[in-house]
């Protein structure tokens, strides 16, 4: 008894010293709230000295030498405060303690600046205002303390940095006489950076610049400090501004000289050996058919005759991981890039081009490949499957052109033959798809660019798809579907992509607006044992009827705007556009890691046991994937969009016959379906009236004429400018 009446003493000395009934009525009267302030204080640290203790009214009171009526007011008040920021819970009545889920730790999530994210397991989202960020920056892993509890999430600070992110960003460096300082160019920070003259790299005021934060300056401190490591250029360059943003996502077209030295290292050379262990299929028939000015060959269809009449039909996909090893350098530096990314004028590997080349499944060449087999009746229905690791030589590398040339101009040899029957099965498995619920969407604004010798862009077309292009695309959504089915029967742990059905409030809004343009509603027999087939039918007939008409770009706008985003996850989760249960990606190893994932999975589960694939956090892997496969698909569009305004800077004042494709509160976004372009239409530019968006029925009004604007109403539209740095266009309607 006497030991613990010690350490109380010790614990409360201090706070004792404060005694709330010694204050002078006169005082308490006046200076009422600051008192409350005061006490909510005492009574705070009173609940951070006993964290796992229960405290009784009596002796909160005792602790902060409250004895007289008055104070015990105060103290209610500041008790309840602290209970409603999330500090302090009442356990059971009379008896309080500090809430237990005070305290997080987790990652910052500053894709939207204006609402920073503690990503954690926590029910509830945590948010973290700017001032409370004490210079954590995306991707840190933090300590947060919990300053407010609202019904729909939890206001928190950063208490200190645990781990930190990798630090390099790209923005613009001003250099004054002393120090220079770094403005990121994506809001990830909310403090600036200071950089030492010594640590510039000679850059100049207005460069483009990657700079590495200092770490060990930086913990306890809030002025962040860094030193620039690469200088891409005058940031008011277009080609710089490009290059700006692919180094801000994360991506780069260079690789680091150790990147190159390791990919040049990699004996591709088969030995009897290795061909010994694998299925040799070298003396089958077996082409490839890929874009004309494709660099990577991931893939290769075989084709043979059975004696029962069926096909054998391979998929063969080339074995990138027999080469890459986990944990080593290749392995990191794929998992970071983790795809390569296309731009409309270059293209960002996620290897160096030695792997890349020495992969590639080239006609005349033998190749390992990870084959999938399938044997398939006339009626495109798959009999059999296996899997194996195998050998293969590609006798014929054909382009879409090409391969479609041969489908609609048969000739009397076998490749012109494999691939007749091979564009029958295909049209057989995409009707069958389509029966089961599967969606697609005819992209009309999808621009297609024609380049001069110089590498400018000359011309902008709607992009084509051919049926060669969808004969080789369904074969690898078989082989996905497959492998993902296996896996999930197997009960496998894998990487799964999934893609949720739209939420039922969007379904209603595309019904309600379906319904009033007279477009038919139809029940539909649930085969598919939910929901999910009667929405994606009911979704694939509106699209379908809405063809070729004024309102095809209404449902097409709506569509999009209700459809989940596609992830990658470690649950086997339906994919809703694809109308499939199981789905994975196992057919591109060379342009995304997550089929590389997948294939030393399968290989260990599956062919060998002792095949080593490290000890992968699936849950972290996807989210990283998921992260880059949108920051890839930014950056796409934004080169689009830059590419877009560059053929068309010199065309200001021209007039264009536009179809309007959307609506925002912002304005009109304008749709060139002569060259695939869009562009917008602010509503500060229509000066006839006042122009507001009309939600319910998807139009802009004006208050005074009653005019109005729709999605699928076709304008004669006059260009007014164009931003090329920034991708924008903007029209007028003359």
């Amino acid at each position: 008894m006497r030991i613990t009446k010690m350490i109380h003493h010790v614990c409360f000395s201090r706070l004792s010293a404060f005694t709330y009934s010694s204050y002078p009525r006169w005082k308490k009267a006046l200076f009422r709230l600051p008192l409350r302030y005061l006490v909510a204080n005492r009574l705070e640290r009173v609940f951070e000295i006993g964290t796992y203790r229960l405290f009784s009214l009596y002796e909160l009171a005792r602790n902060i030498g409250i004895t007289d009526i008055d104070g015990q007011c105060i103290m209610d008040e500041a008790l309840r405060r602290l209970i409603r920021k999330g500090k302090v819970e009442q356990a059971y009545p009379g008896k309080f303690r500090l809430r237990s889920h005070c305290r997080f730790t987790g990652m910052v999530d500053l894709s939207s600046p204006k609402a920073p994210l503690l990503i954690s397991s926590y029910k509830r989202p945590i948010r973290i205002m700017p001032h409370n960020l004490r210079s954590a920056s995306h991707g840190d892993t933090v300590l947060v303390d919990t300053i407010q509890v609202t019904p729909h999430y939890l206001e928190a600070k950063v208490l200190r940095i645990l781990n930190f992110s990798e630090r390099n960003l790209v923005g613009t460096l001003e250099v004054l006489e002393q120090k220079a300082y770094f403005t990121p160019l994506r809001q990830e920070l909310f403090c600036d950076i200071e950089i030492p003259l010594k640590h510039t790299k000679q850059a100049r005021s207005g460069d483009s610049v990657v700079v590495q934060f200092d770490y060990r300056r930086q913990k306890n401190a809030r002025r962040i400090t860094g030193k620039v490591v690469k200088v891409l250029g005058d940031a008011h360059i277009g080609q710089v501004k490009t290059v700006s943003q692919l180094y801000s996502r994360g991506f780069s077209a260079d690789f680091s000289p150790e990147e190159e030295a390791a990919a040049a290292a990699v004996d591709f050379r088969l030995t009897e050996e290795e061909i010994a262990k694998r299925l040799d299929l070298r003396g089958v028939l077996t082409f490839t058919v890929d874009p004309e000015e494709t660099r990577d060959i991931d893939d290769a269809l075989s084709f043979r005759e059975m004696e029962n009449g069926n096909y054998e039909v391979g998929v063969h996909i080339a074995d990138i991981s027999h080469y890459v090893k986990p944990g080593s350098l290749l392995d990191k530096l794929a998992y970071e890039r983790s795809q390569s990314v296309y731009l409309a004028d270059r293209t960002l590997p996620m290897f160096p081009n030695p792997l890349t080349y020495g992969c590639s499944l080239f006609a005349g060449h033998d190749k390992l490949a990870f084959s999938v087999l399938f044997e398939i009746d006339s009626r495109a229905k798959v009999v059999g499957r296996r899997i194996a690791k195998t050998v293969i030589r590609s006798q014929r590398q054909f382009s879409y052109p090409e391969a479609q040339q041969l489908i609609s101009h048969p000739k009397d040899e076998p490749f012109s033959r494999a691939l007749g029957i091979l564009f029958d099965l295909s049209r057989r498995l995409r009707e069958r798809r389509f029966d089961n619920g599967a969606i697609t969407f005819e992209d009309r604004l999808k621009p297609a660019f024609v380049w001069d010798q110089k590498g400018k862009v000359v011309g902008v077309k709607p992009y084509q798809r051919i049926e060669s292009m969808r004969l080789i695309e369904e074969f690898m959504l078989l082989a996905n579907r497959h492998v993902a089915e296996m896996a999930a029967q197997r009960y496998i742990p894998c990487i799964y992509r999934s893609h949720g059905a739209p939420r039922i409030s969007f379904f209603r809004d595309l019904c309600r607006v379906a319904m009033n343009h007279g477009f038919e509603y139809r029940e539909q027999n649930d085969t598919m044992g939910n929901s999910n087939y009667a929405i994606s039918k009911n979704i694939s007939g509106f699209l379908s009827q809405a063809r070729n008409r004024r309102e095809e770009y209404l449902f097409t706008y709506l569509t999009i705007r209700s459809m989940a985003q596609g992830k990658y996850s470690p649950v086997p989760r339906r994919h809703f556009a694809l109308a499939l249960r199981h789905y994975t990606h196992f057919t591109s190893p060379i342009r995304r890691y997550a089929d590389i994932m997948v294939h030393r999975i399968l290989c260990r589960e599956l062919i060998d046991a002792s095949e080593w694939i490290g000890a992968p956090d699936f849950e972290a892997a996807c989210k990283h994937l998921n992260r880059m496969h949108q920051q890839a698909k930014q950056i796409e569009r934004y080169v689009d969009r830059q590419k877009c305004a560059e053929f068309l800077r010199y065309k200001i004042g021209q007039a264009f016959e536009g179809t309007i494709i959307g609506l925002t509160e912002a304005g009109l976004l304008i749709g060139l379906l002569e060259f695939g372009i869009q562009g917008r239409i602010l509503l500060q530019s229509l000066l006839d009236d006042r122009y507001r968006l009309d939600p319910q029925s998807y139009t802009i009004r004006g208050k005074n004429k009653k005019s109005a604007y729709k999605i699928g109403d076709k304008l004669s539209v006059r260009l007014v400018s164009v931003d090329v740095r920034r991708g924008l266009i903007d029209f007028a309607i003359p």
